[in-house]
């Protein structure tokens, strides 16, 4: 899988993958066939340390310190030190969302920032409007990005049907206006 945070246990030592390692000439080189997200995963650190066996290991919700080693906690709260640029360059918009979605509101706002940069889709905007527990102000973002891009009618009509009222009316003025 390529799932944020990865890591193999062999021989009693964890493998897992920085920006120092995947930005390095030996990551460069040895990675040089990955893409996208692979870059979060289990084969690209098969891959950089050379490792045949080991039991995979990942957690998807991260900040939830006591769910990692306690090697990876610790590097995790020192997160910008360790994995900035990997957030910038290989995070995913679905990535992003299930951070928007799930995680604490500091991890929240770091995700939406990212996601806005990489041209997010109206559907996975309006899904952050409808479903995500975030505070009003990332959401009044995620609305502002969805009017650059132009909602469509199903788009919309989505809101009207799912979201808080404050959304379904925001939604309804503007399908009101485009008739």
């Amino acid at each position: 899988m390529c799932e944020f945070i990865s890591w193999i246990v062999s021989g009693g030592k964890l493998f897992y993958l920085t920006d120092q390692d995947i930005f390095s000439e030996h990551g460069r080189e040895v990675l040089a066939g990955c893409k996208d997200n692979d870059f979060l995963g289990h084969g690209a650190i098969r891959e950089f340390w050379n490792l045949q066996g080991g039991a995979e290991k990942e957690e998807r919700d991260f900040w939830n310190f006591e769910k990692l080693p306690k090697e990876l906690a610790l590097m995790v709260r020192d997160f910008d030190k360790h994995w900035s640029k990997t957030f910038k360059t290989y995070f995913q918009n679905d990535d992003l969302r299930h951070i928007i979605y799930d995680a604490p509101n500091e991890w929240k706002a770091k995700a939406l920032g990212q996601l806005l940069k990489q041209k997010p889709g109206n559907s996975g905007l309006t899904g952050i409007i409808i479903y995500a527990h975030a505070p009003e102000e990332l959401k009044a973002k995620v609305w502002k990005q969805l009017l650059k891009q132009k909602p469509g009618n199903s788009d919309l009509s989505r809101i009207i049907n799912y979201a808080p009222e404050k959304w379904k009316d925001k939604a309804r003025k503007m399908l009101e206006g485009s008739r």
